[in-house]
């Protein structure tokens, strides 16, 4: 096979310091190949617990061999992980898998690809279209990296711009036809599982699917948290403060409208958003919206409010948060009605457009958009975002307490105080076969120890076996026990 490199010199070094390796060159008949599919936000963390799963003899914390495949072309170190969105919504990872990956995969070489596209219920989706489900919702054909092994039209190169785990770029994506896979040596046409941020039922419900997750497979909750917050863009950040009171030299940003380049982010300066605001703006079908519910000043003129689409995780969990949706339906009533589509495109209502997006990466791009114009616009993100060198957008406070009180953006929620938070659950396919099975349990116990998802915006709760008391600042004081319609408890 033949690739190109940015640094050729760089790059055979760095597969030098590698005492094995898992090129594309080295995937072959006798490779597993697997594929999981779902949530956007937590890419990182998964990353973090495939890495766990493969084999790292020498306990150095390092994997022997493990290549990280991105979708995109990316130009900064920074931006050369899963999870960056500048890398794309696609990855893969090869590697010898150790014991925690089980029986069926310890020991063989294994390829992970990685799809993180339009939201947690892509986990879903390609076993719902197999068994026969026809919702809007539901398709037929799901995106997944290009294959890494290819002899011709590979476009993957070798960047010397990471030194944690040799790392090709450019690889591409493709539309795969959902289909069984016909060997776990095969390039995958069916994902094994994935990672929800909110469990079945609320996307069940949410998207008016008819069935029931017993007719494609199971889930376990990870006992693993996810803080979601408010992101705003800078011309809304100032305005928020100034209608707030919030005015002091030490507060100010630095520049002005379209020429803002940076505003200050401690909890002392960080406006607030009540949830009843929030929820006027998403919820309800009301008219006469602006971005004067958010700053008064701003009365009558423009927002966009950049929501996820509706097999998101992340807007899944915005629903619950805001709206009550869908856990106060039925009988008890008292869900609001969401505002705006459930798939990619805007609705204008008075002065407010709600935008839907497919991935985290989207809202990013579209606040930072608006930042650089100079206009107002606000959405939900997962609170492992923090804004890169490139991106403009500051998470505000939610019914006055700050989410990004310490650097990992969780301590107000370990302790209690931050409530816009839920547990993440893995899906496993009725249809994976045991060395799939055996990938997902892995991921499961790797995600549950507080030292792999010692990441931002995650936590670990108690559920997990892991105590406060021990892991002050890695695992939370209450649980919602894999119910996200629950209030949590201590």
């Amino acid at each position: 096979m033949k690739l190109r490199s940015t640094s050729l010199a760089a790059a055979l070094a760095c597969l030098a310091s590698s005492s094995f390796a898992l090129t594309p060159g080295q995937i072959d008949a006798t490779t597993v190949q697997l594929w999981i599919s779902g949530a956007s936000a937590p890419t990182a963390a998964v990353y973090g617990a495939v890495r766990k799963l493969c084999v790292d003899a020498n306990t150095d914390g390092n994997p022997d061999d493990l290549h990280v495949y991105l979708e995109k072309t990316v130009s900064v170190a920074a931006d050369a992980a899963p999870g960056k969105s500048n890398a794309g919504k696609f990855a893969a990872y090869a590697c010898t898998m150790g014991a925690l990956a089980g029986a069926d995969l310890e020991g063989k070489k294994t390829v992970v690809y990685h799809t993180f596209d339009v939201g947690s219920f892509e986990a879903y989706t390609p076993h719902l279209f197999l068994a026969g489900e026809v919702n809007a919702s539901v398709s037929g054909s799901v995106k997944r990296l290009k294959n890494i092994a290819a002899t011709t039209g590979n476009t993957c190169v070798l960047t010397a711009l990471t030194t944690t785990d040799p790392t090709y770029i450019g690889c591409g994506s493709t539309s795969v036809t959902v289909a069984p896979n016909t060997s776990v040596n095969a390039l995958p046409t069916l994902p094994v599982g994935g990672v929800s941020d909110t469990e079945y039922t609320l996307n069940q419900l949410n998207l008016s699917v008819d069935k029931s997750l017993a007719d494609i497979g199971s889930e376990v909750s990870t006992n693993v948290a996810q803080g979601f917050g408010l992101a705003v863009s800078y011309p809304l950040y100032v305005a928020m403060q100034q209608s707030q009171g919030i005015t002091s030299a030490a507060c100010a940003a630095t520049g002005s409208g379209a020429s803002i380049t940076a505003v200050n982010t401690t909890p002392a300066c960080q406006p607030n958003v009540s949830r009843q605001k929030y929820a006027s703006l998403v919820g309800g079908n009301a008219g006469d919206k602006s971005a004067g519910l958010l700053a008064p000043t701003l009365a009558g003129l423009p927002l966009v409010v950049e929501r996820r689409v509706g097999t998101s995780g992340t807007q899944s969990s915005s629903n619950a948060f805001f709206l009550n949706a869908p856990c106060a339906t039925g009988l008890a009533l008292g869900a609001l009605t969401l505002d705006g589509s459930n798939s990619v495109g805007s609705t204008v209502y008075d002065s407010v457009t709600i935008r839907s997006n497919n991935g985290s990466g989207d809202v990013k791009t579209n606040i930072t958009a608006a930042s650089t114009a100079g206009t107002y616009a606000i959405g939900v993100l997962s609170l492992e975002n923090a804004p890169s060198s490139t991106e403009k957008f500051a998470f505000t406070k939610i019914n006055g307490v700050s989410p990004t009180a310490d650097s990992k953006q969780r301590q107000t929620a370990i302790d209690g105080d931050y409530e816009f938070w839920y547990e993440m659950v893995a899906f496993t396919a009725a249809s994976a076969p045991a060395e799939g099975a055996g990938l997902m349990t892995g991921l499961v116990t790797a995600l549950g120890d507080p030292t792999v998802t010692d990441l931002r915006g995650l936590f670990v709760t108690p559920l997990s076996g892991f105590s406060n008391a021990d892991h002050p600042s890695h695992v939370s004081k209450g649980y919602k026990g894999g119910n996200a319609c629950s209030a949590s408890i201590q």
